[in-house]
Protein backbone atom coordinates (compact mmCIF):
# COMPACT_ATOMS: atom_id res chain seq x y z
CA UNK A 1 0.00 0.00 0.00
CA UNK A 2 1.25 3.52 -1.16
CA UNK A 3 0.11 6.40 1.16
CA UNK A 4 -0.27 9.82 -0.70
CA UNK A 5 -0.37 13.02 1.48
CA UNK A 6 -2.51 15.86 -0.02
CA UNK A 7 -1.10 18.60 2.00
CA UNK A 8 -0.96 21.42 0.84
CA UNK A 9 -2.99 23.86 -1.92
CA UNK A 10 -4.31 22.24 -4.98
CA UNK A 11 -2.32 24.76 -7.41
CA UNK A 12 -0.70 23.90 -11.19
CA UNK A 13 2.81 24.26 -11.97
CA UNK A 14 3.36 27.74 -13.09
CA UNK A 15 1.83 29.12 -9.67
CA UNK A 16 4.63 27.08 -7.81
CA UNK A 17 6.74 29.88 -8.33
CA UNK A 18 4.55 31.92 -6.33
CA UNK A 19 3.71 29.70 -3.32
CA UNK A 20 7.89 29.36 -3.18
CA UNK A 21 8.31 32.89 -2.93
CA UNK A 22 5.70 33.35 0.08
CA UNK A 23 7.39 30.80 1.46
CA UNK A 24 4.56 27.87 1.35
CA UNK A 25 4.06 25.46 -1.26
CA UNK A 26 1.71 23.58 -3.35
CA UNK A 27 0.84 20.06 -5.00
CA UNK A 28 -0.03 19.89 -8.94
CA UNK A 29 -1.35 17.09 -11.18
CA UNK A 30 2.22 16.50 -11.98
CA UNK A 31 3.18 15.57 -8.45
CA UNK A 32 0.66 12.94 -8.15
CA UNK A 33 1.72 11.25 -11.67
CA UNK A 34 5.48 11.17 -10.29
CA UNK A 35 4.01 9.53 -7.49
CA UNK A 36 1.78 7.16 -9.17
CA UNK A 37 4.73 6.36 -11.22
CA UNK A 38 6.99 5.88 -8.41
CA UNK A 39 4.32 3.45 -6.91
CA UNK A 40 5.81 -0.72 -7.11
CA UNK A 41 3.49 -2.05 -10.55
CA UNK A 42 2.53 -4.59 -8.04
CA UNK A 43 0.94 -2.41 -5.03
CA UNK A 44 -2.78 -2.37 -5.71
CA UNK A 45 -4.09 -0.05 -3.25
CA UNK A 46 -3.25 4.56 -2.95
CA UNK A 47 -4.15 5.56 0.80
CA UNK A 48 -4.79 8.97 0.74
CA UNK A 49 -4.52 11.66 3.34
CA UNK A 50 -6.02 14.98 2.60
CA UNK A 51 -4.96 18.20 4.53
CA UNK A 52 -5.63 20.86 2.40
CA UNK A 53 -7.80 24.03 2.10
CA UNK A 54 -8.52 23.37 -1.99
CA UNK A 55 -7.19 25.55 -4.59
CA UNK A 56 -7.41 25.50 -8.32
CA UNK A 57 -10.46 23.89 -9.87
CA UNK A 58 -9.00 22.34 -13.48
CA UNK A 59 -5.69 20.62 -11.17
CA UNK A 60 -8.23 19.06 -8.83
CA UNK A 61 -10.44 17.49 -11.27
CA UNK A 62 -7.22 16.16 -12.96
CA UNK A 63 -6.05 14.60 -9.95
CA UNK A 64 -9.66 13.18 -8.98
CA UNK A 65 -9.91 11.55 -12.48
CA UNK A 66 -6.07 10.32 -12.08
CA UNK A 67 -6.56 8.46 -9.20
CA UNK A 68 -10.16 6.93 -10.34
CA UNK A 69 -8.63 6.02 -13.61
CA UNK A 70 -5.40 4.10 -11.91
CA UNK A 71 -6.95 1.48 -11.20
CA UNK A 72 -5.89 1.00 -7.70
CA UNK A 73 -8.10 0.72 -4.62
CA UNK A 74 -8.26 4.15 -3.29
CA UNK A 75 -9.10 5.37 -0.06
CA UNK A 76 -9.54 8.41 1.46
CA UNK A 77 -9.00 9.88 4.88
CA UNK A 78 -9.72 13.83 6.14
CA UNK A 79 -6.82 14.03 8.64
CA UNK A 80 -7.55 17.77 9.08
CA UNK A 81 -9.14 20.28 7.04
CA UNK A 82 -10.94 19.27 3.54
CA UNK A 83 -12.38 21.89 1.30
CA UNK A 84 -13.29 23.24 -1.92
CA UNK A 85 -11.48 21.23 -4.51
CA UNK A 86 -10.19 18.78 -1.75
CA UNK A 87 -13.75 17.45 -1.26
CA UNK A 88 -13.82 16.56 -5.23
CA UNK A 89 -10.23 14.64 -4.61
CA UNK A 90 -12.02 12.92 -1.40
CA UNK A 91 -14.82 11.37 -3.29
CA UNK A 92 -12.59 9.65 -5.28
CA UNK A 93 -12.71 6.62 -3.40
CA UNK A 94 -15.88 4.73 -2.79
CA UNK A 95 -17.59 5.61 -0.03
CA UNK A 96 -16.92 2.64 2.18
CA UNK A 97 -13.03 3.59 1.75
CA UNK A 98 -13.88 7.21 2.84
CA UNK A 99 -13.64 8.23 6.57
CA UNK A 100 -12.30 11.38 8.52
CA UNK A 101 -10.34 11.80 11.75
CA UNK A 102 -13.02 13.18 15.14
CA UNK A 103 -11.75 16.59 15.00
CA UNK A 104 -11.89 17.38 10.97
CA UNK A 105 -13.93 20.21 9.12
CA UNK A 106 -14.91 20.06 5.63
CA UNK A 107 -16.32 23.11 3.81
CA UNK A 108 -17.95 22.86 0.26
CA UNK A 109 -19.15 26.05 -1.67
CA UNK A 110 -19.80 27.67 -4.64
CA UNK A 111 -17.14 28.33 -7.67
CA UNK A 112 -15.54 31.68 -7.52
CA UNK A 113 -12.83 33.64 -9.25
CA UNK A 114 -10.03 36.04 -7.85
CA UNK A 115 -9.63 39.74 -9.02
CA UNK A 116 -7.60 38.13 -11.71
CA UNK A 117 -10.05 37.87 -13.66
CA UNK A 118 -11.41 41.41 -13.63
CA UNK A 119 -8.49 42.67 -14.72
CA UNK A 120 -8.14 44.82 -18.03
CA UNK A 121 -11.59 46.52 -19.69
CA UNK A 122 -14.49 45.50 -17.74
CA UNK A 123 -17.52 45.03 -20.10
CA UNK A 124 -20.85 43.82 -19.38
CA UNK A 125 -20.48 40.91 -21.82
CA UNK A 126 -17.13 40.10 -19.95
CA UNK A 127 -18.69 40.03 -16.97
CA UNK A 128 -21.84 37.93 -18.08
CA UNK A 129 -19.09 35.87 -19.51
CA UNK A 130 -17.54 34.77 -16.29
CA UNK A 131 -20.41 34.80 -14.34
CA UNK A 132 -21.97 32.13 -16.91
CA UNK A 133 -18.58 29.97 -16.62
CA UNK A 134 -19.11 30.11 -12.91
CA UNK A 135 -22.75 28.72 -12.70
CA UNK A 136 -21.03 26.12 -15.46
CA UNK A 137 -18.76 25.38 -12.93
CA UNK A 138 -21.15 25.20 -9.48
CA UNK A 139 -23.60 22.83 -11.96
CA UNK A 140 -20.29 20.47 -12.20
CA UNK A 141 -19.38 20.76 -9.03
CA UNK A 142 -22.98 20.24 -7.84
CA UNK A 143 -23.45 16.92 -10.70
CA UNK A 144 -19.91 15.16 -8.85
CA UNK A 145 -21.08 15.71 -5.42
CA UNK A 146 -24.57 14.27 -6.33
CA UNK A 147 -23.19 11.41 -7.79
CA UNK A 148 -20.47 10.44 -5.44
CA UNK A 149 -22.85 10.98 -2.37
CA UNK A 150 -25.91 9.82 -3.01
CA UNK A 151 -27.58 12.97 -1.76
CA UNK A 152 -30.31 15.13 -2.70
CA UNK A 153 -29.27 17.94 -5.18
CA UNK A 154 -30.94 20.75 -3.65
CA UNK A 155 -29.72 19.58 0.34
CA UNK A 156 -26.43 19.64 -1.43
CA UNK A 157 -26.70 23.26 -3.08
CA UNK A 158 -27.84 24.77 -0.09
CA UNK A 159 -24.92 23.59 1.75
CA UNK A 160 -22.87 25.11 -1.05
CA UNK A 161 -24.67 28.41 -0.37
CA UNK A 162 -23.88 28.93 3.29
CA UNK A 163 -19.71 28.64 2.17
CA UNK A 164 -19.72 27.45 5.92
CA UNK A 165 -17.58 24.40 7.75
CA UNK A 166 -18.81 21.19 9.11
CA UNK A 167 -17.86 18.76 11.00
CA UNK A 168 -17.73 14.85 10.30
CA UNK A 169 -20.54 14.17 11.50
CA UNK A 170 -22.62 16.10 9.52
CA UNK A 171 -20.00 14.88 6.46
CA UNK A 172 -21.35 11.51 6.95
CA UNK A 173 -25.28 12.67 6.65
CA UNK A 174 -24.42 14.65 3.55
CA UNK A 175 -22.58 11.64 2.18
CA UNK A 176 -19.30 12.48 1.88
CA UNK A 177 -17.57 10.32 4.28
CA UNK A 178 -18.64 7.12 5.78
CA UNK A 179 -17.46 6.52 9.38
CA UNK A 180 -15.45 8.30 11.83
CA UNK A 181 -11.91 7.46 12.85
CA UNK A 182 -11.57 6.98 16.50
CA UNK A 183 -8.66 7.71 18.84
CA UNK A 184 -6.04 4.78 18.81
CA UNK A 185 -6.15 4.75 22.31
CA UNK A 186 -9.48 4.38 22.62
CA UNK A 187 -11.34 1.39 23.73
CA UNK A 188 -13.90 -0.39 21.94
CA UNK A 189 -16.77 1.95 21.25
CA UNK A 190 -19.71 2.23 18.88
CA UNK A 191 -18.81 4.48 15.87
CA UNK A 192 -21.03 6.69 13.69
CA UNK A 193 -21.52 4.84 10.46
CA UNK A 194 -23.69 5.90 7.57
CA UNK A 195 -26.31 3.45 6.82
CA UNK A 196 -25.52 3.57 3.38
CA UNK A 197 -22.08 1.77 3.48
CA UNK A 198 -23.92 -1.30 4.87
CA UNK A 199 -21.43 -1.38 7.52
CA UNK A 200 -21.85 -3.00 11.14
CA UNK A 201 -22.57 -0.92 13.45
CA UNK A 202 -20.11 -1.43 15.72
CA UNK A 203 -16.59 -1.32 14.22
CA UNK A 204 -13.27 -1.50 16.15
CA UNK A 205 -10.60 1.36 13.99
CA UNK A 206 -6.87 0.68 14.94
CA UNK A 207 -4.37 3.55 13.27
CA UNK A 208 -0.74 2.90 12.94
CA UNK A 209 0.70 6.02 13.43
CA UNK A 210 4.39 5.36 14.18
CA UNK A 211 6.89 5.69 11.70
CA UNK A 212 7.62 1.72 11.86
CA UNK A 213 3.81 0.80 11.34
CA UNK A 214 3.81 3.21 8.10
CA UNK A 215 7.26 1.49 6.55
CA UNK A 216 5.37 -1.85 7.18
CA UNK A 217 2.07 -0.92 5.63
CA UNK A 218 4.48 0.87 2.23
CA UNK A 219 6.27 -2.60 2.27
CA UNK A 220 3.39 -4.32 2.40
CA UNK A 221 3.61 -6.24 5.76
CA UNK A 222 0.58 -5.70 8.69
CA UNK A 223 3.25 -6.21 11.50
CA UNK A 224 7.01 -6.32 11.90
CA UNK A 225 6.72 -10.37 12.77
CA UNK A 226 5.19 -10.37 8.95
CA UNK A 227 8.83 -9.54 7.80
CA UNK A 228 11.07 -13.03 6.55
CA UNK A 229 13.97 -13.44 7.70
CA UNK A 230 17.06 -13.29 6.02
CA UNK A 231 19.72 -14.54 7.77
CA UNK A 232 21.53 -14.13 11.34
CA UNK A 233 24.06 -12.67 12.66
CA UNK A 234 26.55 -14.31 15.61
CA UNK A 235 28.96 -12.77 17.74
CA UNK A 236 31.63 -14.76 18.98
CA UNK A 237 33.61 -15.06 21.52
CA UNK A 238 36.15 -12.49 20.12
CA UNK A 239 33.90 -10.08 19.29
CA UNK A 240 33.57 -11.39 15.38
CA UNK A 241 30.70 -11.03 13.51
CA UNK A 242 29.76 -14.44 11.98
CA UNK A 243 26.97 -14.48 9.07
CA UNK A 244 24.67 -17.05 8.57
CA UNK A 245 22.07 -17.33 6.16
CA UNK A 246 19.26 -19.55 8.57
CA UNK A 247 15.77 -17.52 9.35
CA UNK A 248 15.00 -19.47 12.39
CA UNK A 249 16.66 -22.67 14.78
CA UNK A 250 20.23 -23.41 15.52
CA UNK A 251 22.75 -22.97 13.03
CA UNK A 252 24.02 -26.48 11.21
CA UNK A 253 27.11 -28.10 8.70
CA UNK A 254 25.73 -27.02 5.71
CA UNK A 255 24.15 -23.61 6.36
CA UNK A 256 25.88 -20.68 4.12
CA UNK A 257 28.09 -18.67 6.39
CA UNK A 258 30.40 -16.14 6.15
CA UNK A 259 33.34 -15.00 6.01
CA UNK A 260 35.85 -18.04 5.66
CA UNK A 261 37.71 -19.28 8.88
CA UNK A 262 37.15 -20.83 12.45
CA UNK A 263 35.11 -19.11 15.27
CA UNK A 264 34.42 -19.65 18.57
CA UNK A 265 31.38 -19.05 19.65
CA UNK A 266 30.24 -17.33 23.32
CA UNK A 267 28.80 -20.87 24.29
CA UNK A 268 32.15 -22.96 23.84
CA UNK A 269 31.70 -24.10 20.20
CA UNK A 270 34.03 -23.78 17.23
CA UNK A 271 31.91 -23.31 13.90
CA UNK A 272 34.35 -24.23 11.29
CA UNK A 273 33.63 -22.62 7.60
CA UNK A 274 35.15 -23.51 4.17
CA UNK A 275 34.20 -21.74 0.99
CA UNK A 276 30.51 -20.15 2.45
CA UNK A 277 29.42 -23.14 3.71
CA UNK A 278 29.82 -24.31 7.23
CA UNK A 279 31.51 -27.77 7.61
CA UNK A 280 32.19 -28.69 11.18
CA UNK A 281 30.65 -27.54 14.46
CA UNK A 282 32.63 -28.90 17.12
CA UNK A 283 31.48 -29.15 20.73
CA UNK A 284 33.70 -27.41 23.60
CA UNK A 285 35.77 -30.22 25.51
CA UNK A 286 35.78 -30.25 29.25
CA UNK A 287 38.27 -28.40 31.36
CA UNK A 288 40.42 -31.27 32.57
CA UNK A 289 41.16 -32.10 28.78
CA UNK A 290 42.00 -28.52 28.18
CA UNK A 291 44.50 -28.80 30.96
CA UNK A 292 45.80 -31.98 29.74
CA UNK A 293 46.23 -30.71 26.57
CA UNK A 294 48.10 -27.55 27.65
CA UNK A 295 50.68 -29.53 30.16
CA UNK A 296 51.54 -31.74 27.17
CA UNK A 297 52.01 -28.36 25.12
CA UNK A 298 54.25 -27.19 27.62
CA UNK A 299 56.39 -30.15 28.44
CA UNK A 300 56.92 -30.54 24.46
CA UNK A 301 58.16 -26.84 24.57
CA UNK A 302 60.32 -27.05 27.16
CA UNK A 303 61.87 -30.65 25.95
CA UNK A 304 62.69 -27.76 22.51
CA UNK A 305 63.89 -25.25 24.75
CA UNK A 306 66.63 -28.26 26.41
CA UNK A 307 67.68 -29.60 22.96
CA UNK A 308 67.88 -25.71 21.86
CA UNK A 309 70.14 -24.92 24.92
CA UNK A 310 72.47 -28.59 24.75
CA UNK A 311 73.63 -27.49 21.22
CA UNK A 312 74.16 -23.73 21.97
CA UNK A 313 78.15 -22.43 21.31
CA UNK A 314 79.65 -20.07 23.21
CA UNK A 315 81.58 -16.82 21.70
CA UNK A 316 84.97 -18.68 21.11
CA UNK A 317 83.28 -21.65 19.71
CA UNK A 318 81.70 -19.19 17.26
CA UNK A 319 84.90 -17.39 16.77
CA UNK A 320 86.76 -20.52 16.00
CA UNK A 321 84.19 -21.79 13.81
CA UNK A 322 84.11 -17.79 11.83
CA UNK A 323 88.66 -18.63 11.42
CA UNK A 324 87.98 -22.22 9.96
CA UNK A 325 85.01 -20.47 7.20
CA UNK A 326 87.25 -18.19 6.50
CA UNK A 327 90.33 -20.98 6.00
CA UNK A 328 88.44 -22.29 3.26
CA UNK A 329 86.74 -25.34 5.67
CA UNK A 330 87.55 -27.95 8.27
CA UNK A 331 88.26 -30.33 4.90
CA UNK A 332 90.83 -28.19 3.64
CA UNK A 333 92.40 -27.45 7.20
CA UNK A 334 92.40 -31.26 7.59
CA UNK A 335 94.75 -32.08 4.15
CA UNK A 336 96.84 -29.24 5.31
CA UNK A 337 97.96 -31.20 8.56
CA UNK A 338 97.33 -34.95 7.08
CA UNK A 339 101.64 -34.64 5.88
CA UNK A 340 103.70 -37.40 7.10
CA UNK A 341 107.07 -36.74 5.74
CA UNK A 342 110.11 -37.18 8.08
CA UNK A 343 113.57 -36.33 6.42
CA UNK A 344 115.99 -39.41 6.72
CA UNK A 345 118.84 -39.83 9.74
CA UNK A 346 116.51 -36.99 11.11
CA UNK A 347 116.48 -37.74 15.10
CA UNK A 348 115.31 -36.21 17.95
CA UNK A 349 116.14 -36.26 21.25
CA UNK A 350 114.47 -35.48 24.56
CA UNK A 351 117.14 -35.44 27.08
CA UNK A 352 119.84 -38.53 27.13
CA UNK A 353 117.55 -40.83 25.04
CA UNK A 354 117.87 -40.50 20.99
CA UNK A 355 114.47 -40.66 19.06
CA UNK A 356 115.08 -42.40 15.73
CA UNK A 357 112.59 -41.47 13.39
CA UNK A 358 112.13 -44.26 11.24
CA UNK A 359 112.40 -43.17 6.73
CA UNK A 360 109.58 -43.75 4.77
CA UNK A 361 109.74 -46.78 1.89
CA UNK A 362 110.48 -43.60 -0.71
CA UNK A 363 113.00 -42.62 1.32
CA UNK A 364 114.53 -46.51 2.24
CA UNK A 365 114.44 -47.20 -1.23
CA UNK A 366 116.52 -44.03 -2.33
CA UNK A 367 119.27 -44.89 0.43
CA UNK A 368 119.62 -48.74 -0.96
CA UNK A 369 120.29 -47.05 -4.94
CA UNK A 370 122.93 -44.82 -2.95
CA UNK A 371 124.64 -47.56 -1.46
CA UNK A 372 124.66 -49.62 -4.85
CA UNK A 373 125.96 -47.09 -6.74
CA UNK A 374 128.71 -46.20 -4.31
CA UNK A 375 129.34 -49.76 -4.55
CA UNK A 376 129.51 -49.33 -8.38
CA UNK A 377 132.68 -47.00 -7.60
CA UNK A 378 134.77 -49.10 -5.99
Amino acid sequence: MAKLFINKDIAPDSDKAKYWLSGEDSISFTDIQYFMDWMDRNDNRIDVEIHSCGGDCVEGYAIYDALRASGKEISCKVVGTCASMATVILLAAPLERRTAYAHSSLCIHDPYGDGALLKGKVTPERLESIAADLRAEKQKMLDLYVERTGQNRDVLETQMATDSWFGPEKAIELGFISSIVPAISAKKEENIINPKTNIMSKKEVKVESTLLSRLLRKCGYAKIEDVPAVGMVITTSTGEELNVEREEGDIQVGDPASPDGEFVLEDGRTVVVQEGVITEIREPGSEDEDVEALKARIDELESEVADLKSNAKTEDEIKVLDAVAKAGGIEKLTKAAASKYIPAGRTTTYGNKPETKHASKIEQKLDEIREKRKGGKR
